[in-house]
């Protein structure tokens, strides 16, 4: 049985239009594949043969060369650190290759695709300070269990990052952030506000952790339910 959830979030991520289904096998998977998120129509046909998933129409087709090595490296950042939290709690998690089929009698597979990955307006936000000019990361995800019985969707949900939500107290660009310069494609220092608060030297890496956070908190959501945590 589907069940329909609205949206929520907090400051800066959001998690909309999810579903979750029964699983196949009642037993918890032995593993857990989660593989980098489709940038483009070419990564999304990687995967498409390997299982069925519903995907999205790609947004951004237009994106140049550096785009797209940006969105390829944000996905690869995403899929280690969402492989490596169930690791920590004893569950084999791999993020393999795009292409790589999964193994296993009863695992779980984690897939998904960039829907609207963009670094904002650089200069607008130096002048104007934190919200304007942000840098955003929407993306579509697809968890599926895949067992000796056959495969099925679990879970469908989309994510959404702001990075005008970043902590501290305004934006600074690096040398030649103004002027539009390579290094300030790739990233923005940020000024943070004494206090604990985590640093984060670029906008990017601030979009990876909350998207990372709300997949996390999703599937460990889901496992929890199914009685599959240890």
């Amino acid at each position: 049985m589907l069940l329909a959830v609205s949206a929520f979030g907090c400051a800066g991520a959001q998690v909309t239009q999810q579903s979750t289904a029964a699983p196949i096998s009642a037993g918890p998977p032995t593993a857990v594949f989660v593989y980098p998120f489709a940038a483009s129509a070419s990564d999304v046909s990687l995967n498409s043969g390997i299982f069925r998933v519903a995907y999205r129409n790609m947004s951004g087709e237009d994106q140049d060369a550096q785009q797209l090595q940006i969105a390829h490296q944000t996905a690869q950042n995403i899929c280690v650190q969402v492989a490596s939290n169930p690791s920590q709690k004893g569950i084999t998690a791999t993020c393999p290759q795009r292409g790589t089929p999964p193994t296993g009698n009863n695992v779980l597979i984690l897939d998904g695709q960039f829907t609207d990955i963009s670094e904002g307006n650089r200069l607008r936000g130096m002048v104007i300070g934190l919200g304007a000019g942000a840098s955003k990361l929407d993306s579509v995800v697809q968890v599926v269990q895949k067992t000796d019985q056959g495969s099925t969707e679990v879970m469908d949900f989309s994510t959404s990052a702001d990075s005008g939500y970043m902590p501290g107290a305004g934006i600074t660009g690096p040398a030649g952030a103004a002027a539009g310069g390579a290094v300030a494609a790739a990233s923005i220092g940020v000024n943070i506000a004494a206090g604990g608060v985590k640093s984060y030297t670029s906008s990017t890496g601030f979009l990876v952790d909350k998207t990372t956070d709300q997949i996390v908190e999703l599937v460990t959501a889901y496992y929890n339910r199914q009685g599959w945590s240890s």
